[in-house]
């Protein structure tokens, strides 16, 4: 018998990524009958739709979800859609700002409120790669507009995931993730069918419950922009005011003044900083030259004898299992000149620029150490963020600017593939509203949300050191890892 309520993993899930799989829902019979109702037109007729293909609307497993999901009741909107790339303008759609409340996701209280279900059966096999259904995970949580070249796909800045599903595997994602569809890449047929499903409470297409009262054909127009606002939600009468006048404006649509405008003064790329917002981290490539490269690597292949192997980092994780993290401490008191290329990373101008409007002016750096793992060596267990609360975990955007107090730089003195391991994170997690689970901490069950970081020798990461949670895969490169660590906090912090 299929649980009552969602899994923790599967609440931390939604509330991080904005989606879960759910496995081998659906039996082979069933993706069979499925399939052949689909070949022979069942989607022709949407308010006739074959028996085969109703189940699936009112799947247990599914109605499961959707009570918990969406919290005060839910209904089917619109018809059941195939994904189809050939008619897909080519762009991402959806993301949470502007907030379109009736396509939104919330959380209090333990309790999901998502406004907006979009369920996507599996009914073949999708590959990593195949193309189909994209979307990018955490977007239902951002408060920051979403880049141009981003929605128009020409950068997807690592961030757009197509994931891999079996046949008979049930995707359901909140309607507000930045989503889209990508050619097909197979020859072979690939097929996902999506329900989208809304809350009671939603207000759709233009229609309303609320029935117009007999005396509102009294009222002025502008009166009646009030009383009976026909074409809600979108296409609703927009009154214009200066706070003394009133006018009912030509077009309709949405108007909804802000106090807020970019400033072009700032300096800061409203890229980056929505890359940041939206996952908890941000490379910046190639701050280091290679010069200074090879003096930071033989500063620590002089100073080999220093290294002091810690303890096992992997939390009891086999995934995770090895032997201790090999570390080079007190950089800044080596001898000279093996001091200086250390040194020279406390106060850079790329990364004081970035820690300015990250966490704001007076951070301090607190201490720093050089990871020099050798292979074998064990990675280290997810840690940080969705725990109990403390003022060095938190993250904040408010009136356009965000508010970290702890930052973590990491220098990479190294090229590294998701291959040879290191450091890992859960983008989104900086916002995560419920606890991370044992499983997930030990890698043992992913859910689709760790991703691994690839880097490039020179390039430098800043992540939320106490807000985003982030861990490392063992190290299995001949090579040995390195990257330099520091530590800066907020002025607000002892």
């Amino acid at each position: 018998m299929e649980p009552k309520q969602l899994t923790p993993e599967e609440n931390f899930a939604i509330d991080v990524g904005g989606f879960i799989v759910v496995p081998n829902v659906l039996k082979a019979n069933e993706l069979t009958a499925a399939n052949a109702a689909i070949d022979a037109g069942g989607l022709e007729d949407p308010d006739h739709l074959p028996t085969v293909l109703v189940r699936l609307v009112a799947h247990p497993v599914l109605a499961r979800y959707l009570d918990q999901l969406t919290y005060d009741g839910y209904h089917q909107d619109g018809p059941p859609e195939l994904v189809d790339p050939e008619r897909s303008d080519g762009r991402l759609h959806g993301g949470n700002e502007p907030r379109i409340a009736n396509r939104s996701y919330s959380h209090q209280n333990g309790e999901h409120f998502s406004q907006g279900l979009v369920a996507t059966w599996a009914l073949t096999d999708i590959d990593a790669g195949d193309g189909g259904l994209v979307f990018v995970p955490g977007s239902h949580k951002s408060e920051v507009q979403s880049p141009d070249s981003l929605l128009d796909g020409a950068d997807d800045l690592g961030l757009v995931r197509q994931i891999p599903l079996q046949g008979g595997d049930l995707l359901l994602r909140v309607e507000s993730l930045l989503h889209g569809a990508q050619p097909w890449t197979t020859a072979e047929q690939r097929r996902l069918l999506s329900f989208t499903f809304v809350s009671d409470q939603s207000q759709r297409n233009g229609t309303t419950r609320a029935p117009v009262p007999d005396w509102a054909d009294e009222l002025t127009p502008v009166e009646r922009a009030v009383v009976a606002p026909d074409g809600r939600p979108d296409r609703s009468p927009v009154l214009i005011t200066d706070g003394t006048s009133l006018t009912l404006g030509e077009e309709r649509g949405v108007h909804h003044p802000s106090i807020l405008c970019p400033d072009p003064a700032s300096g800061i790329d409203e890229t980056e900083f929505y890359f940041w917002d939206l996952c908890g981290h941000l490379v910046i490539r190639n701050v280091m030259d290679v010069n200074w490269l090879a003096t930071a690597n033989e500063a620590i292949d002089f100073c080999e004898d220093r290294i002091e192997v810690g303890g096992d980092a992997a939390k009891g994780s086999q995934v995770l299992a090895g032997t201790g993290v090999p570390s080079l401490r007190n950089l800044f008191e080596l001898p000279e000149p093996h001091c200086q290329p250390f040194r020279r990373m406390l106060a850079h101008p790329a990364v004081v620029h970035r820690l300015n409007w990250m966490m704001g002016s007076g951070f301090v750096f607190r201490n720093a150490r050089a990871i020099c793992s050798v292979k074998g060596t064990s990675g280290h267990g997810l840690h940080s963020g969705s725990g109990n609360f403390r003022p060095a975990g938190s993250y904040v955007l408010q009136n356009g600017r965000t508010y970290a107090e702890t930052i973590n730089v990491a220098w990479q003195l190294r090229d590294v593939t998701v291959e040879d391991g290191g450091f890992i994170c859960i983008p989104g997690s900086h916002k995560a509203r419920y606890p991370i689970t044992e499983p997930m901490i030990q890698c043992e069950e992913e859910l689709h949300l760790v991703q691994h970081v690839e880097m490039n020798a020179g390039d430098v990461c800043l992540f939320l050191a106490a807000a985003q949670t982030h861990g490392a895969y063992p190290w299995k490169s001949d090579i040995d890892r390195r990257a330099v660590l520091m530590n800066y906090s907020s002025r607000n912090l002892a």
